[in-house]
Formats: structure tokens, sequence, C-alpha cells
């Protein structure tokens, strides 16, 4: 009778050790696991700019939104957070095709844009995105990971040029977006 009890209680304990342990290893593998410039230079970007971001970033058939609007709106709040950018976002047609504003305003001046959607300053780049692919699975007893690739397109409002970033991330849900920008501040201005 208690040899039944102790081989049950150390399978019981066997089993509910497995979930911690597999989440932890899922988690080993963390962080930007690729880092492309497709277009331009990084160069080009220059530190401290203001920018642009036109939310809601488009999606393609291997990705999804958890929130339309939401990784816009967090690229934001980690340029700001990390100093790398001054930004702002503006949140277009929340369901429709934002394809024509996007056109319309990388042909306007600065000054235009700020006059036309009411921003406290003239932005320098205009920054569009695309979710090229999200994958989430679950952690045991971590969380939500999520890998991800993001296609960030820098259109410089002064001259045109553009830089387009293709970053694969793969992260907690949360901590996603803050691993791309942490290594966009890496590379851009090594601290």
């Amino acid at each position: 009778m208690r040899a039944k009890f102790f081989l049950t209680l150390i399978l019981m304990l066997a089993l509910t050790a497995c979930g911690p342990m597999f989440g932890s290893m899922m988690l080993k593998s963390n962080g930007v696991k690729d880092f492309k410039v497709v277009t331009g230079q990084l160069s080009d970007l220059k530190p401290g700019s203001k920018v642009l971001v036109i939310a809601p970033f488009t999606i393609t058939a291997e990705s999804f939104y958890i929130c339309r609007g939401e990784d816009a709106t967090m690229f934001v709040d980690e340029f700001n957070k990390s100093g790398l950018f001054m930004a702002d976002y503006h949140m277009a047609d929340q369901f429709g095709d934002n394809t024509a504003l996007i056109k319309r305003l990388k042909g306007e001046s600065p000054m235009q844009i700020q006059t036309e959607l009411g921003l406290a300053e003239a932005p320098d780049y205009l920054v569009t995105g695309t979710i090229m692919k999200r994958e989430t699975v679950a952690a045991p007893t971590k969380g939500v990971l999520m890998r991800a690739t993001y296609r960030l397109e820098f259109t410089n409002l002064s001259n045109s040029k553009k830089t387009i970033l293709e970053i694969n991330a793969q992260e907690l849900f949360q901590d996603t977006i803050p691993a791309v920008v942490k290594d966009l501040v890496k590379r851009m201005t090594g601290r």
C-alpha cells in the first residue's frame, strides 16, 4: 500500500515538473533570429529623428492580427522608451485598405502631414509595416511564445529614400517588439 502511494507520488511529481522544464527550454532560444536590410542602408536612419508610424500594419496569408493597430503602437512605445526615435502614430482606416493614404502621405511634405494629421511635430520619416509571419505557441508555466517577422519601411520625407528592414524574432508575446527595438538600437547606436 505504501509502495503504491510513493510510486503514485513520484509519478505525479515527475509529471508536474515536466511543464516548467519544457517551458524553460522553449525560452532558451529567444531573441532576434534574423535581421535584414532589404532596401537602403541602416545608416540612412538617424537616431533621434521624428517618425510617424501608420497603424494598423498590413498582414500576409501567414500572419494575423492580435488586435489591429497594436503592433504599430507597441513599436511607437518602444521607439520612445528607448530614445531611438521620437515616435507618433496615426490610426488610419482600421478595417480598410490604407494603401491610398500611405501613398498620398509619402508625396506630402512633413509640414503638410503635421497640419493634416494634427501632429505636435513634423515627422522626418513615415513608417509603415507588414507582419510577414506570426506563430504563437503556449510555453508551459511561462506564457505565450510568439515568433514573428516584421517588415518595417522607413520613408525619408525630405528625399523619399526608403530603408526597408525585415526582422524575425521569437520571444514571449509581450517581449517580442521590445526585443526587436532593443536589437535595432544596438545595431544603430552600438549601445
